[in-house]
């Protein structure tokens, strides 16, 4: 797949009590020279001071672009989407029970520290909705085998991946980092496992399917996710439901592919659906091959004990699922130990 800009507009003066510049583009995405009728839109936020370039952080959310980054002139999305507008019937009950930064995250402070964002909102692309989100998936990949078809987490990783091949040829950016939470988190490190010019990537509580074990697994089981979200992956591995402990290969594979490049890993305490303990056991797994290119990967001993300048760096915090205000400021040391 390639894409195509459609527009683009830098939006007048500093934003952000100052600290950014703002812009906005517009893609179409093509497969095979085609276009598959998909579109989606990107905010790219850099710090006002500019200087040397900066690493970007590509983000995917859970909320439209111009809830993440709100500002009057960031388009909206075509259609129906889920709105995290202060006006919205969910907006005050979503931030609730998933933390201040769920919805936008502290983007003065990144900007204070000299990181640039590169904003998505996936369901542009590809919805995350049972329904429909099957059948534009059916329409892109109608290609292929439909066991082993492309399902959105898949998709969304290759979104990731073409936008780091648009910043790499048309902006200058130091690094790229791949940021996702809990479903963005497994399309994060899918997009860094394949892509091997996505530098590095945070994976905040990312579960089943990410960075946690699918053997031996408390919280959510293979059955619950592809019952529950049945777009998200293949047929094929909707299969080993109930029978993950026959599974050839689990998540601590995934984590090597991504060696040696660092990744963090973010986590809760009460998490425990999404199973922080089989996430480091993955991580532990994954040092053989960390250490193949002379890296150290994993050396924290403990859950609790986060190292953010290791190649594998786990952060572990009280509370449950979301992004709450403890975990940026540690994004953001895992950041500056290997991106500064």
């Amino acid at each position: 797949m390639s894409l195509r800009k459609i527009g683009a507009k830098t939006l007048e003066g500093t934003h952000f009590a100052g600290s950014a510049k703002l812009q906005t583009l517009q893609f179409s995405v093509m497969k095979n020279g085609t276009d598959t009728g998909r579109t989606f839109g990107l905010v790219i936020v850099t710090p006002a001071q500019g200087g040397a370039p900066p690493p970007v952080i590509i983000m995917q959310n859970f909320c439209p672009n111009h809830d993440v980054i709100p500002h009057p002139d960031i388009p909206k999305p075509a259609g129906d989407y889920f709105s995290c507008s202060a006006d919205g019937v969910m907006a005050n009950i979503f931030s609730y029970f998933f933390g201040r930064y769920i919805t936008t995250p502290p983007v003065k402070d990144i900007m204070a520290r000299g990181y640039a964002l590169a904003v998505m909102y996936p369901s542009e692309f590809v919805p995350d909705n049972r329904e429909s989100g099957q059948v534009v998936l059916g329409e892109i990949f109608k290609d292929q085998h439909a066991a082993t078809s492309t399902g959105a987490i898949a998709a969304w990783a290759a979104q990731f991946s073409l936008v780091r091949g648009y910043l790499d040829a048309n902006r200058e950016f130091s690094s790229h980092i791949a940021y996702g939470h809990s479903r963005f988190g497994k399309s994060a490190l899918l997009a860094t496992a394949y892509d091997p010019d996505i530098d590095g990537a945070i994976a905040h509580q990312s579960g089943t399917g990410g960075a946690s074990l699918s053997r031996d697994k408390p919280g959510e089981t293979v059955t619950d996710i592809t019952e529950g979200f049945p777009h998200w992956f293949s047929q094929a591995y909707a299969a080993y439901g109930g029978a993950e402990n026959t599974l050839p290969i689990d998540q601590h594979h995934l984590l090597a592919l991504i060696a040696p490049r660092p990744v963090m890993l973010g986590n809760a305490r009460r998490d425990v659906w999404s199973d922080p303990n089989g996430a480091f056991r993955a991580a532990q797994g994954a040092n053989p091959v960390y250490g193949l290119y002379g890296s150290g990967g994993l050396r924290q001993i403990k859950l609790t004990d986060f190292d953010p300048a290791a190649d594998i760096a786990f952060w572990m915090r009280p509370g449950t699922h979301g992004v709450v205000k403890e975990d940026w400021p540690a994004f953001l040391e895992f950041l500056d130990a290997h991106f500064k």
